[in-house]
């Protein structure tokens, strides 16, 4: 007998996929903090992850932006901080985040809720990490590298209770 079955909304099925995505890079740090020192899991971001990053980034960035922002380098950086908001939004959730600041030199973008610490929190008890992990790790090493070596950004981070504010600059 044949069952019809019901397809899964593209936002429930999103947001399964990234909370699983999200355990597994927290468990990923988890392992190799307890097997390589912290320079180690900073050279291995750097040298294997970033570059991957870079190669997705290539495809999405034009030509005609990196172009734009040596004639007009304080508008090309506003709309370029509208783009890279709209694509954390694959990486950190549909509406959770939002640009709070932003001028020709520098933007504060607000996450909401830190997708990490909310995964880590629904997640299994033995694949949980705390918090400070993944903001050492992710945030302050494989996020860092890319906006700084491949956005061209200056970015810092100041953790919330709940959230982030990323702090933006133009380089």
């Amino acid at each position: 007998m044949e069952k019809q079955i019901k397809d899964m909304p593209h936002k429930e099925a999103w947001e399964k996929l990234q909370k699983d995505y999200f355990l597994a890079i927290g468990y990923m740090y988890r392992y190799m903090k307890d097997e390589y020192s912290d320079e180690e899991v900073f050279k291995y971001l750097r040298e294997v992850e970033v570059p991957r990053f870079k190669r997705y980034y290539q495809t999405f960035a034009t030509k005609l932006a990196n172009i734009l922002e040596k004639v007009a380098p304080g508008q090309v950086f506003e709309r370029k901080m509208v783009e890279i908001t709209k694509e954390f939004q694959f990486f950190i959730g549909v509406g959770n985040v939002e640009i709070i600041e932003l001028d020709s030199e520098k933007a504060k973008i607000r996450v909401k809720e830190c997708p990490y610490a909310k995964a880590n929190a629904d997640g299994p008890k033995d694949m949980k990490v705390p918090r400070e992990v993944y903001c050492k790790f992710q945030c302050n090493g494989y996020m860092k590298d890319i906006c700084t070596n491949v956005m061209n950004i200056g970015i810092s981070f100041e953790p919330r209770e709940i959230g982030c504010i990323y702090n933006i600059k133009r380089v």
